[in-house]
């Protein structure tokens, strides 16, 4: 901050505005520069987006622990074990024909029933589906399925696996162990096992023709499964997951460089800056939580042309964005943090008495102070709303800020109240309270008196009254000695 000439000085010396708004009034040094600081803002606010965005991308479909937490809830939402039990069924179905093998077991004089059963145990397995789905066996084989598929996925595969194949150039989730837990629960484990076999080995593709040539129906070369990448967008997989480990760490970097740059250039008016830096975090927070609600019924609407399986898909979005909220709602968090650590270094009133108020301990007990500091930091690690709160280096990161407020507004308050004792708040409080109840007694005291004064005026009045009414007095009498009561009390 430029120096100031001693007329300046004097002019100010009679102010007893704190100094804290008095450097907040100085204007900056030029109009460019502030122009230039809010450029800064917006261009972190729009570089935080895309930030955040990256991050999550990064976090959910780069992060095995993650991707597996949320496949999981997935298949554990009552809409998603619908959907997955009768893409299941549909499988099973087409890969056996059950009415054949009911025919091959009933009696002839009642085989023409297969057919009817065979639909009505189709109908039974889309109700059951969703049951055996929820099974905990079942929940393990979709852990370990899609687990596996991540780490494979991550390696960029070359060939197959007993998950992961890249059969026929493409890349695909083998749903193979669900669809035999299936099998098992409505009784044609074996049959499904018996195709299976006949299918797979150097037999394999002349026995598929055969059977669809007798059955006329399309038998899948591979029962139950889903197609993750084709091997032809591999190298552009490659490419997409290498950007995305970029910009997660480049984007976040910036916007953060872009705030603490704009509060450094921010000379005279730091603390307003760094307000504004709080807001800053807050609106990316909540830009992205407003996206995501819209945009979740547009594209599910879009994409999803079947209404009937719209809600699976639309708990699909939800659950998958679930990292996104919740790194939202950090950044929201950690915005009004620090918009409310610039108001306590505020100007205000009530930042000035809790300033007044902390001088003391921050003097005198400065250790007792640092110490209740990092027992609310080991707590919020304990709790761990966020993903920041579980990981090292932003814990770190949080912790130096603690530590760098706690300083600062240490100095800053010995600067202000260096005469402050401990007790002066409470006795400030004490007297304001005590004049507070001694200017309501004293309104209570002087309502009572009017109001005594009120009475005794009305029962004067009506004494006269029944005088009067009694002969007693003339109307000249009534009328004069109730001028002069009125007259004597007002």
């Amino acid at each position: 901050m430029p120096e100031r000439s001693d007329a300046a000085e004097a002019s100010d010396a009679p102010s007893a505005e704190p100094p804290t708004e008095r450097l907040e009034r100085q204007p900056g040094r030029s109009h460019s520069r502030h122009l230039l600081i809010n450029a800064m803002f917006a261009c972190a606010v729009v570089v935080g987006i895309f930030g955040v965005l990256a991050v999550w991308i990064h976090r959910q479909v780069l992060d095995t622990n993650n991707w597996t937490n949320t496949s999981s809830q997935l298949l554990a939402d009552p809409k998603i074990e619908a959907a997955v039990g009768s893409l299941l069924v549909n499988e099973l179905f087409n890969s056996v024909d059950v009415a054949d093998e009911l025919k091959s077991v009933l009696p002839s004089q009642v085989a023409g029933l297969a057919a009817p059963a065979a639909a009505g145990l189709r109908s039974l397995a889309i109700q059951v589906a969703p049951q055996v789905l929820s099974t905990s066996v079942v929940q393990n084989s979709w852990r370990l399925a899609n687990r596996t598929a991540q780490l494979q996925l991550l390696r960029i595969l070359n060939g197959g696996s007993k998950t992961i194949s890249t059969n026929n150039g493409e890349v695909s989730l083998q749903l193979h162990p669900l669809l035999t837990q299936l099998a098992a629960q409505l009784g044609l484990q074996q049959q499904l096992a018996t195709v299976q076999s006949k299918l797979q080995g150097s037999t394999g593709a002349s026995a598929r023709s055969t059977v669809q040539q007798k059955l006329g129906v399309a038998l899948p070369e591979s029962s139950a499964s889903i197609v993750i990448l084709r091997s032809s967008q591999l190298k552009t997989a490659q490419n997409i997951v290498k950007a995305i480990r970029g910009l997660a760490f480049v984007l976040p970097t910036i916007a953060f460089l872009l705030l603490i740059g704009a509060v450094w250039l921010a000379e005279g008016w730091r603390r307003v800056a760094l307000r504004t830096a709080g807001w800053c975090l807050v609106a990316v927070g909540l830009i992205v939580i407003v996206a995501r609600r819209i945009l979740a019924d547009a594209l599910v609407n879009s994409l999803v042309k079947v209404p009937a399986n719209r809600p699976a898909v639309h708990q699909v979005f939800a659950i998958g964005t679930t990292l996104l909220y919740d790194a939202a709602i950090a950044l929201v968090t950690y915005g009004l943090a620090i918009v409310v650590a610039a108001w306590i270094a505020g100007p205000t009133r009530p930042a000035c008495a809790l300033r007044r108020a902390l001088a003391p301990p921050l003097r005198e007990h400065i250790a007792y102070v640092y110490a209740v500091t990092g027992l609310a930091l080991l707590l919020l690690v304990v709790w761990g709303p966020f993903a920041s709160t579980r990981q090292l280096l932003p814990v770190t990161g949080i912790a130096i800020l603690l530590a760098l407020g706690v300083r600062t507004l240490r100095a800053m308050s010995a600067q202000e109240f260096p005469d402050a004792q401990m007790g002066d708040v409470v006795n400030a409080c004490r007297t304001w309270l005590s004049a507070r109840r001694q200017r309501a007694y004293s309104a209570m005291r002087t309502t009572a008196a009017d109001g005594a004064g009120a009475s005794t005026r009305v029962a004067d009045l009506e004494r006269l009254a029944d005088l009067h009414d009694r002969g007693a007095l003339t109307d000249e009498e009534f009328s004069a000695h109730k001028a002069a009561l009125l007259q004597a009390q007002s």
